[in-house]
């Protein structure tokens, strides 16, 4: 890679003035100066000049960055904690023995009675809905059955079905009345096109 060229300028020092390699920010336009005994003839000399006192040297002029913008483009990190999670809390054995004595109150045999479920028994009982779950199948060995929200859809669905199928038997009995109709006009037509070439003759 070759070395960076930096323009010479002429610049006032003490008494007199000397020459002086020159340096300037892509962003702000600050410029810095490197005075150095025969610098014009070492290059390298006042790149590290520059990089000493705090420059980026880019592969150009349009990309040398003064110390105070190389700040300003470095967001500061925020460290975020993690946040432990929260561990559930765990059933007590007076919980678990209330929870076993409601759900074989709302039991009907081997399932919930109608309007009860695993929800339902949590929201009555103000418990995890995970803790019912797991004493009606681990422990009390309910296999669950009704589901108040199921038989409110069942409910709800049963007489959209029956409407549906009144309509499909409605549907078919016309489609058979005018089959019926078709076969009686094709009969008429038959006999009117007989009598008018009876008349015809």
């Amino acid at each position: 890679m070759a070395d960076r060229a930096f323009p010479i300028e002429r610049i006032d020092r003490g008494d007199g003035s000397v020459n002086a390699a020159k340096i300037e920010c892509c962003e702000c336009e600050a410029v810095a100066y490197s005075v150095m005994a025969k610098a014009g003839l070492n290059p390298k000399a006042h790149e590290q000049y520059f990089r000493n006192h705090g420059w980026f040297i880019g592969n150009g002029p349009r990309r040398d960055k003064c110390p105070a913008c190389q700040k300003k483009g470095k967001p500061a990190l925020k460290v975020v904690k993690a946040e432990e999670p929260t561990k559930p809390r765990e059933m007590t054995r007076d919980e678990r023995l209330i929870i076993m004595d409601k759900i074989r109150d709302v039991h009907d045999g081997d399932r919930y009675g109608s309007g009860w479920s695993d929800n339902k028994v949590s929201e009555d009982l103000g418990v995890p809905r995970s803790w019912v779950e797991d004493i009606r199948e681990n422990v009390l060995m309910f296999s669950g059955g009704h589901n108040a929200e199921y038989e409110a859809f069942m409910a709800e669905m049963a007489p959209v079905v029956a409407d549906a199928k009144n309509l499909v038997n409605s549907a078919r009995a016309q489609l058979e009345k005018v089959a019926a109709l078709e076969s009686r006009i094709s009969d008429l037509e038959r006999i009117g096109r007989r009598v008018e070439k009876e008349i015809g003759r």
